[in-house]
């Protein structure tokens, strides 16, 4: 074969490779989203033309840690505005975030509830239920500090918009991490005296938060 079909069969061969590469582009179904990361870890879908204004870098690898562990508990605010005040914007879909925060472990107190009630091996009668009200009651203590950021733990990781028209929609996603919520809990003094408490009648109280947390992940 001389030099010249060489050349031919070779132009042959890539103009082929690039029309196919072409074809595959444009017929294949194309992803119509786009992804905030971790660590190069998808974490949350958004739409494809949605503007991502901040990711929260130094924490990058925790959440990817937590994803990857299957205990990434996270939360998404909306707000709606006009796009002019952009800070404003961002802090109500904050506090938004933080409403479904308290509104997931609000809706786990039963849950919370039959935990206590499975530990309670060695209280009964009136002491049980005198037991488990305190439980409760710290539950609710512990995770209303949750829920208003009085306790590290939950931070936000990422922020993006969408246009919709004449209005710009501002979402922010609020990632709760239970070691560092807990590992503040621990340095609470009040908090931990009360947990200590329960534990002298066989309530493990961080045992059952966990368990509570880990439910949303099922």
């Amino acid at each position: 074969m001389n030099f010249e079909n060489i050349l031919t069969w070779t132009l042959f061969i890539v103009s082929g490779i690039l029309i196919t590469g072409l074809l595959l582009f444009l017929f294949l179904p194309q992803e119509q989203v786009q992804w905030i990361t971790a660590n190069g870890v998808r974490i949350q879908s958004i739409p494809k033309d949605a503007q991502i204004v901040y990711v929260n870098n130094s924490m990058e690898k925790r959440v990817a840690e937590l994803y990857k562990s299957g205990k990434l508990l996270a939360f998404r605010g909306e707000s709606i505005g006009g796009g002019i005040d952009t800070v404003t914007a961002r802090d109500k879909a904050k506090i938004n975030a933080f409403k479904e925060l308290a509104e997931y472990f609000s809706a786990k107190v039963q849950t919370f509830a039959t935990l206590v009630e499975g530990q309670l091996q060695t209280v009964s009668g009136k002491d049980a239920q005198q037991v488990k009200s305190v439980a409760l009651d710290a539950y609710k203590r512990v995770t209303q500090m949750f829920s208003d950021a009085q306790v590290s733990g939950a931070y936000v990781y990422a922020i993006w918009q969408e246009q919709v028209g004449a209005l710009i929609y501002t979402y922010v996603l609020l990632v709760f991490d239970p070691v560092g919520a807990i590992e503040a809990l621990k340095q609470n003094k009040e908090i931990a005296q009360q947990i200590d408490e329960l534990g002298k009648s066989g309530v493990d109280f961080f045992k059952a938060l966990n368990a509570v947390i880990e439910e949303a992940n099922k």
